[in-house]
């Protein structure tokens, strides 16, 4: 008989690659197993030179937590066939693993009385950093695990990996296309190799530090020290010689007042509500 680990595993396809799994402790805490093959669940405890094969979900249950590295668009299959099985749900945590599929998506399993959350990796420079959205009990255990290993969890509010997802395209992703004209710019303007990249960088990384002290959109350009006059007369010149530049900074300083219109809105109305 296998002696009883607190941690199992569920996985369709290929898991390899998967941060969580190459968490320094999984090793020491792994237990039973589970794929749609036998040989994927064989192959992939050797790779990790842990835990051992299973080949029914009943024998998920000697595990106290069982993490599932499943793809999105197989995940309501392997959930319709673990409530069909034997597998005493009730009191069981799962955690869907490197997914950006809500909570909401293991409904079925919580109807059953198990308790689950959804993990995954924060895509910065620090590798093991990871959001976690779903059910308090699923919530601590994971987050046990991950604190084992000197990785940083941080929570979602339940029904919130939506705004999760905003945070990341927009600090993330929307700023590309803006370094890129940015970058064009400079280059146009005679900035080139090593002294580019590092005016960019710094450029950013002040900009970031002033938000972080609190200051935002400045309509009165100070950070370059321009008056309103001059900064109008810059766009305007930028409007003729350099149009698709000037197109650009028109539409997003257009956005940035709107947003933070809006922003000052919101503050207002938060602070006349009793």
């Amino acid at each position: 008989m296998k002696n009883q680990r607190p941690l199992g595993l569920l996985i369709e396809g290929n898991a390899t690659s998967s941060l969580v799994l190459r968490l320094p402790s999984i090793p020491e805490d792994l237990g039973p197993i589970k794929a749609s093959a036998p040989r994927v669940a064989r192959r992939l405890s050797n790779f990790l030179g842990a835990g051992y094969p299973v080949g029914t979900f009943e024998e998920l249950e000697s595990a106290k937590l069982i993490l599932m590295r499943v793809p999105d668009l197989v995940l309501p299959r392997v959930i319709n066939e673990l409530c069909a099985s034997g597998l005493p749900l009730k009191n069981l945590s799962f955690v869907l693993c490197e997914s950006c599929l809500s909570n909401d998506a293991l409904e079925l399993l919580q109807s059953r009385g198990a308790w689950t959350a959804t993990l995954m990796q924060v895509h910065t420079q620090r590798k093991s950093w990871f959001v976690i959205e779903g059910q308090l009990t699923a919530i601590r255990q994971i987050r046990r695990l991950l604190q084992r290993n000197d990785a940083r969890a941080f929570d979602l509010r339940p029904g919130t990996k939506s705004l999760y997802f905003a945070a990341v395209t927009l600090a993330g992703i929307l700023p590309i296309p803006l370094l890129a004209g940015a970058q064009q710019a400079l280059r146009t303007a005679g900035i080139s190799g090593n002294h580019l990249n590092t005016l960019l960088e710094e450029m950013s990384l002040e900009m970031f530090r002033t938000f972080s002290n609190g200051v935002r959109y400045q309509q009165q350009w100070s950070r370059m020290g321009c008056s309103p006059e001059i900064s109008d007369s810059y766009l305007e010149r930028l409007r003729v010689e350099y149009p698709q530049i000037g197109a650009v900074l028109d539409a997003q300083l257009a956005l940035a007042a709107e947003i933070m219109a809006g922003e000052k809105q919101s503050v207002v109305t938060h602070a006349s509500t009793p």
